[in-house]
């Protein structure tokens, strides 16, 4: 990265990240960091953030040690913590951003994203209960006899008024 180009920093979510005692380096290394967690090494964070690239590698490391530089490590703690809360998943959290989709979706015409969006707000909020029934056994399993008490059983339960007749097997006529 030459030095020319500006690297776009996140929002500082963390009120640490401004004491006055942590300079702008140590503040972009921060953000860079916390926010970089799993696409960077803490060593890329560290060059960004203005440390030389020969030395990057000890900074980023005596950055994050309390004993060292104690600030800091609290702040990047801080910061990790308020990240970590903003986007946090709760049920309230949940349910006023399907509203704000389903009326995006409404809005835009697209009734079939509104209709899921707000059945998916009903699901988190406990009004439809997802019932599964789990049935063993087929019909191939069964016996003729069991099959036709089944049948009997069934139209006694159901109440079916109807009348059968028995199919006699066709001989084969070969």
């Amino acid at each position: 990265m030459s030095e020319l180009e500006e690297v776009k920093l996140p929002e500082a979510l963390s009120d640490l990240l401004f004491d006055r005692n942590i300079t702008q380096k140590q503040r972009k290394f921060i953000l860079l960091f916390v926010h970089s967690e799993g696409l960077k090494t803490a060593t890329q964070c560290a060059i960004e953030a203005g440390y030389a690239a020969g030395s990057a590698k000890v900074r980023a490391s005596e950055l994050q040690n309390p004993d060292r530089y104690p600030l800091v490590a609290r702040a990047i703690d801080a910061e990790r913590r308020a990240s970590v809360e903003r986007y946090k998943c709760s049920q309230e959290r949940s349910l006023s951003t399907l509203a704000r989709i389903r009326d995006a979706a409404s809005a835009a015409g697209n009734y079939n994203a509104a209709v899921a969006a707000e059945t998916r707000r009903g699901q988190i909020a406990g009004l439809y209960v997802d019932k599964k029934e789990i049935l063993t056994g087929t019909i191939d399993s069964m016996s003729r006899e069991e099959v036709e008490k089944k049948l009997q059983d069934l139209k006694e339960q159901y109440s079916i008024e109807t009348t059968f007749e028995e199919v006699k097997e066709l001989e084969n006529k070969s």
